[in-house]
């Protein structure tokens, strides 16, 4: 069933938590905003992550926290990705003009096993320097030409 109560989800911030060759790891932290007069029991969400165009992570989180009414909820989600190769154009981009688009989607289940129902989400926005780990992309920039980046 689709949820008639739209439940807003946005990615609120990116943090890279590791980064070599192999292997990234982000978290995104991402904010659930109950706007029912009921809490709403959240299960799992489904979603995607684009960064300026470049999937970085796609992915079922197991949530499983519930909501009280008119409130919004913080979650962290670590993601694991290799796109060391793809890694190059975002760097630029936040080097040129210190912003990153993004573009978060998704499926959000919600509701008890007997009665679930599904929120369609999808959020699109700038992630500034605020939001960005700067430290840390510096870092991804003195590195990369040792590496081919």
């Amino acid at each position: 069933m689709i949820n008639s109560h739209p439940v807003e989800v946005k990615l609120e911030s990116l943090e890279f938590v590791k980064a070599n060759p192999f292997e990234q790891r982000f978290k995104l932290n991402i904010n659930i905003k109950n706007s029912q007069s009921k809490k709403l029991y959240v299960r799992t969400l489904d979603y995607k992550v684009l960064l300026n165009g470049i999937e970085i992570s796609t992915g079922e989180e197991p949530i499983w926290q519930d909501i009280p009414a008119f409130s919004t909820q913080q979650f962290d989600i670590v993601v694991s990705t290799n796109i060391w190769g793809e890694l190059k154009p975002i760097v630029n981009s936040i080097k040129d003009t210190r912003e990153v688009n993004y573009y978060f989607t998704g499926n959000l289940m919600t509701g008890s096993l007997l009665n679930q129902r599904i929120s369609y989400v999808r959020h699109s926005g700038t992630l500034t320097p605020d939001q960005l780990p700067m430290k840390k992309i510096q870092r991804l920039q003195k590195l990369a030409p040792t590496l081919n980046f």
